[in-house]
């Protein structure tokens, strides 16, 4: 029942996205065992044109891009974290790079982003590219864990993982066996189907980015949409 029911939220939210809006959609998804409440977001980059007094007022989070690699930094991340209304949990997160030091990856993130009590756990984002083709998987494996290790000993969380099945199946299974359900993971999933595909390595997805052609009021161009089925406190800072 679950699955079925977030099936029909997702296909009503791209009815509305047509319709140039994102409405807040509290549902109730029931089942023998449980009852769940879904949350509703965007996460945001450079790339979003955003009319900040125009927004759609009923966005539940909202994500942000703060850096890249080891020297890249959003240009519009301060703008952008500044903006968001304090009624709407806000998060970060950092584009992994392959070919750069985990650390220092980490390090670059965390001067950006000033994370507080209240703001979600940090995310990196792992993602396929053409610089994966040039870095032995091992070493890459070896850079993440670095990285996640870092954040975790500076802040006391475990970051939120970003991803896709197949992508990190392939480029981390073998290498990343300890990586768990104790890291909320962040799925990437655009095909229309009851649930997303997951990695071998966890047994449920927390966050799952369901569409990058979003049209949400008050920004201009297309945003990536996204439904979480925790609590979003549980996401947070404490």
């Amino acid at each position: 029942m679950k699955s079925f029911i977030l099936l029909l939220l997702l296909t009503f939210i791209g009815v509305l996205d047509a319709r140039n809006n994102v409405e807040n959609i509290q549902i109730q998804a029931r089942s023998t065992a449980h009852e769940a409440t879904y949350s509703f977001g965007i996460d945001i980059s450079r790339y979003q044109t955003i009319m900040w007094e125009k927004i759609d007022t009923n966005i539940n989070f909202i994500i942000c891009k703060a850096s890249e690699g080891v020297t890249l930094t959003d240009p519009k991340f301060a703008t952008f974290w500044s903006k968001i209304n304090p009624r709407v949990k806000k998060g970060a997160y950092h584009f992994f790079r392959p070919q750069n030091s985990g650390i220092d990856q980490a390090k670059l993130f965390l001067s950006v982003v000033n994370f507080e009590k209240g703001h979600m756990l940090p995310v990196i984002d792992v993602e396929n590219g053409r610089a994966y083709r040039q870095v032995k998987p091992a070493l890459v494996a070896k850079r993440l864990k670095e990285m996640i290790k870092y954040i975790e000993d500076e802040l006391h969380v475990k970051p939120i993982i970003y991803t896709n099945a197949s992508f990190w199946n392939k480029q981390f299974g073998p290498y990343l066996k300890d990586m768990n359900d104790d890291y909320h993971l962040w799925i990437a999933d655009y095909r229309l189907r009851e649930e997303p595909a997951i990695p071998k390595a966890w047994t449920d997805w927390t966050i799952w980015q369901h569409s990058c052609k979003g049209v949400v009021k008050g920004i201009l161009n297309e945003v990536d949409l996204n439904v979480c089925k925790v609590d979003l406190n549980e996401l947070c800072i404490k």
